[in-house]
C-alpha cells in the first residue's frame, strides 16, 4: 500500500473527502459534485416552473417563478450551501434536501414535466444517499 493510501481521514485530524478542496479527490467524488450541482440546478429551475404554472403563467406566473427561484436560492445559500452563512447539521440538510427533491418532483410531474420531475427525483435521491454513506468531517458530534 502507498504512503497517500494508508493515511486514511479517520483519526488524522483531516476532512474527509467530500469536503472542501479534497471533493475532487477521486473521480467517483468529482461525477458525485457534478450530479449534485446539476440536480441543484433542476430543482431551483423546478421550483420556478412551479411557481409559473401555479400563477397561470404570463407575466404573473413570471413573476412568481421569479421570486419562487430567488427565495429558494437565497435559502439554500444560507443553510445548505458548505460556506452557508447558517449550515444546517449534516442529518438535517439530507432530510431538507430529500424533502425538496421530492415536492419538486411531485410538482413537476404534476404540472406535466415527467421527464424533468422523474429526473430532480430519481438523481436527488441518488445525491441523498451518496450523502448518507460518504463519511464526512461533521458527523461525529459529541
Amino acid at each position: 500500500m502507498s504512503p497517500a493510501g494508508s493515511a486514511g481521514s479517520a483519526g488524522s485530524g483531516r476532512p474527509s473527502p467530500g469536503h472542501g478542496p479534497e471533493l475532487f479527490s477521486t473521480p467517483s467524488l468529482l461525477a458525485l459534485a457534478f450530479v449534485a450541482f446539476v440536480v441543484e440546478l433542476a430543482l431551483f429551475g423546478g421550483v420556478g416552473a412551479i411557481a409559473h404554472h401555479a400563477a397561470g403563467g404570463g407575466l404573473r406566473g413570471w413573476l412568481a417563478a421569479a421570486a419562487a427561484t430567488a427565495a429558494v436560492i437565497l435559502l439554500w445559500g444560507l443553510f445548505m450551501a458548505p460556506k452557508g452563512k447558517f449550515r444546517l447539521g449534516p442529518r438535517v440538510r439530507v432530510v431538507v434536501t430529500a424533502a425538496l427533491c421530492l415536492a419538486t418532483a411531485y410538482g413537476l410531474v404534476d404540472a406535466g414535466w415527467s421527464v424533468w420531475g422523474w429526473f430532480v427525483g430519481i438523481a436527488g435521491a441518488a445525491v441523498v444517499a451518496a450523502q448518507l454513506v460518504l463519511p464526512t468531517s461533521d458527523t461525529r458530534r459529541t
